[in-house]
């Protein structure tokens, strides 16, 4: 997928999952992009999803691959091509993506709310910012993005034994 999508050798895939709509905040995962990929311009952003806004993103924001819905093992060969994930809404009650995402390996970026609040450790696995601050969800991004390659890929393995733990006291995992 990452050939697919256009990935530099040393770029990395910042990724979108959920319904391209409003209420998801979803303006503000591309502002952060916007910004990370001014210092990283070999990152790509990848959205798998649909919804009603994703016509105007499109027209916008025609350097991000749109990869539509996607279901089972495709979805999770699309977050297993991903390295890092943008998860800015502030209306979910949960967020199952996130934790999605942090099986998958992939360091968040959230608010310190719902899913985000009860499974990321800022610094350790995922970054936090202030509930609803876009101006800090875009600095956490950046502060995600910019750390050296050892401790991100650090992040991604405490990501990962994050959902494993989480899914072992849930009697998921043994």
């Amino acid at each position: 997928l990452r050939s697919e999508w256009s990935v530099p050798q040393d770029g990395k895939v910042a990724l979108y999952v959920g319904r391209v709509a409003k209420e998801k905040n979803i303006d503000l995962a591309f502002k952060a992009f916007e910004q990370v990929r001014s210092r990283h311009d070999r990152d790509r952003m990848v959205v798998v999803g649909s919804g009603p806004e994703l016509t105007r993103l499109q027209r916008k924001y025609p350097e991000i691959h749109y990869a539509g819905m996607q279901q089972g093992e495709a979805l999770a060969e699309h977050y297993a091509s991903g390295d890092y994930f943008l998860f800015p809404s502030v209306t979910e009650t949960f967020g199952n993506v996130v934790t999605e995402a942090l099986a998958s390996g992939l360091a968040v970026c959230s608010f310190d709310y719902a899913a985000g609040r009860q499974f990321i450790e800022s610094g350790r696995n995922g970054v936090l910012a202030r509930f609803a601050s876009d101006e800090d969800f875009i600095a956490k991004a950046l502060a995600l993005r910019a750390l050296p390659e050892e401790e991100f890929d650090a992040m991604r393995v405490a990501a990962r034994e994050t959902a494993q733990a989480a899914m072992r006291a849930e009697g998921l995992l043994n």
